[in-house]
């Protein structure tokens, strides 16, 4: 017989995490909804699109389309 433990978390963040954690989840949307649009582009032009070709064209197009906010970097 198997026995599987859990343990439940629950969060209680600040306001200020709370904007954080919807800020993160909506910069991995956007950047998912992104790199998704230029797969399919990429893929109809006849190219085989990786997930790394994808993070490199990402990461050199960010600084330029995607400005950081004042005061922040891409770190």
């Amino acid at each position: 017989m198997i026995i599987t433990l859990t343990h439940k978390i629950r969060l209680d963040p600040t306001y200020k995490q709370m904007r954080y954690f919807l800020q993160a989840c909506g910069v991995a949307r956007f950047t998912w909804n992104w790199a998704l649009a230029e797969w399919k582009k990429q893929y109809e032009a006849g190219k085989k699109p990786t997930g790394s070709s994808l993070k490199k064209q990402f990461n050199a197009i960010k600084p330029v389309e995607f400005p950081p906010e004042p005061g922040r970097n891409w770190g």
